[in-house]
């Protein structure tokens, strides 16, 4: 199985540049933002995610290896939705897309943004942060060219 970059504090910085000033939390915490999507038995959880209406995230295999990147923006700026991390990533599960969810997704790296980004700079985002994680389930031909 093909793998990307494992998670580091150069990675996390490198990242949190993309966003900047929508990043929702502390560049230096970013790259604590690591939740666990197994119970000690080894079954498929979202329940440690955070409440976080908007976020790029990136899943990791057990080492932690970038494997797929993704964006979430649900709810409205007065309403948003608390739960989009989480029913985003059971999402993925439950219809094991991209194919391999089920199997190599062991952490959800959760890139938290303030909520109302522009869909097309979502995408855009969502992009570089591939391009810089080596993301390789993220199926390419959905992404958006980088300007």
């Amino acid at each position: 199985m093909s793998t990307g970059w494992a998670l580091s504090a150069q990675l996390a910085a490198s990242v949190a540049a993309i966003p900047g000033q929508r990043l929702a939390v502390a560049t230096e915490q970013l790259v604590t933002c690591v939740y666990s999507l197994r119970e000690r038995n080894g079954t498929f959880t979202t329940r440690r995610l955070p409440p976080w209406s908007s976020a790029i995230y990136v899943a990791l295999d057990e080492h932690r290896r970038c494997l797929y990147t993704g964006i979430v923006q649900r709810g409205t700026t007065k309403y948003p939705d608390l739960l989009a991390v989480k029913d985003r990533t059971a999402e993925h599960y439950r219809n094991n897309e991209p194919i391999e969810t089920r199997a190599t997704w062991h952490h959800l790296w959760v890139i938290p943004l303030h909520h109302g980004v522009p869909r097309p700079q979502l995408e855009a985002w969502e992009t570089r942060v591939r391009q810089q994680t080596a993301s390789p389930q993220t199926r390419k031909s959905r992404l958006r060219p980088v300007a």
